[in-house]
């Protein structure tokens, strides 16, 4: 992997994709692959803390603990980096993204090649890949291997902490929910700047307001003859949900693949309309990770 090669293999969370952090062509063609921005950076992982040492200058306490409590996890720590690290991987900042995935497959991967500089092994902006046919169906053609060890676990992006100032920030909700990060560092509050994109699908995507919103989008859309998809939790009466082409049952509680692998099964279904279920007004329980990309797919009127 040192030649400047790039795999995709699967982690807890979703697939990914890269190649050796320290080689500059490698996450160029990461980049190329997933045409993804330039300045966007790439998470680091590694597979021992021996590896991390190698990549930043010191490791601060608040990275320490929440290392040793989450991580092999779905966590990313955003450090200060040493200048041997590529500035093609950390998008010309001066800090790197690390993450140690509880995967065997990727684990064994990183023993073998070292530490790998890698991304979600999608199409940028495309929803995040969640078994190797996902890989396949945006990247086919533009890598050259994808390791298949089946549908991932976690099925939503790791938590991304900024640990690269005095301050601890969340930018990027994921498989480690914030309550614990705060409980871990005893704090009592964190800062959170979660980004504001969106994922680019074929398929008009609406979150209802309120239950009488969602009956009265599923009855105009019937109406003009489209061909729609609704999205509801297990506390819709699925009796009263009519004439629709299909129907998606999601757990709200639960960072599962559950979402990408809708979005794109309803793509593959040519579903013109894909119409969410209000969320609950109690967001106790519920998975912020999966919230925060629920609205991220929704269509931007």
């Amino acid at each position: 992997m040192n030649n400047g090669d790039i795999i995709a293999f699967p982690t807890e969370t979703v697939y990914g994709v890269g190649g050796h952090c320290l080689n500059k062509e490698a996450a160029k063609k990461v980049f190329a692959a997933k045409m993804r921005p330039l300045d966007s950076p790439l998470l680091v992982h590694v597979s021992t803390i021996e590896q991390v040492n190698e990549l930043v200058n010191t490791i601060p306490e608040a990275a320490k603990k929440l290392m040793n409590e989450f991580w092999p996890g779905p966590l990313s720590i955003i450090l200060p980096s040493k200048e041997t690290v590529p500035p093609e991987v950390t998008g010309g900042k001066k800090t790197v993204g690390l993450r140690m995935p509880a995967h065997p497959v990727a684990i064994a991967l990183i023993n073998k090649t070292g530490p790998l500089a890698a991304t979600s092994a999608n199409l940028s902006g495309r929803p995040s890949p969640v078994t190797a046919e996902h890989v396949k169906n945006d990247l086919e053609g533009r890598i050259p291997i994808i390791l298949d060890a089946g549908p991932t676990g976690v099925g939503v992006e790791s938590t991304i902490v900024d640990l690269s100032t005095s301050e601890t920030t969340i930018l990027r909700h994921g498989g480690i929910d914030e309550e614990k990060i705060r409980e871990c560092l005893e704090a009592e509050y964190i800062n959170v700047e979660t980004q504001d994109s969106s994922y680019q699908t074929l398929i008009k995507i609406i979150l209802a307001k309120n239950m009488n919103d969602f009956y009265k989008l599923i009855e105009n859309n019937i109406r003009n003859k489209k061909k729609i998809g609704v999205v509801h939790n297990n506390i819709i009466n699925t009796n009263s949900i009519k004439n629709v082409y299909n129907n998606y049952l999601i757990n709200l509680e639960k960072n599962t693949g559950e979402l990408f692998s809708l979005l794109r099964d309803a793509e593959t279904k040519k579903v013109e309309v894909l119409i969410f279920a209000p969320l609950p007004e109690d967001k106790f329980g519920l998975s912020s990770a999966l919230i925060e990309r629920i609205r991220k797919a929704t269509s931007k009127e």
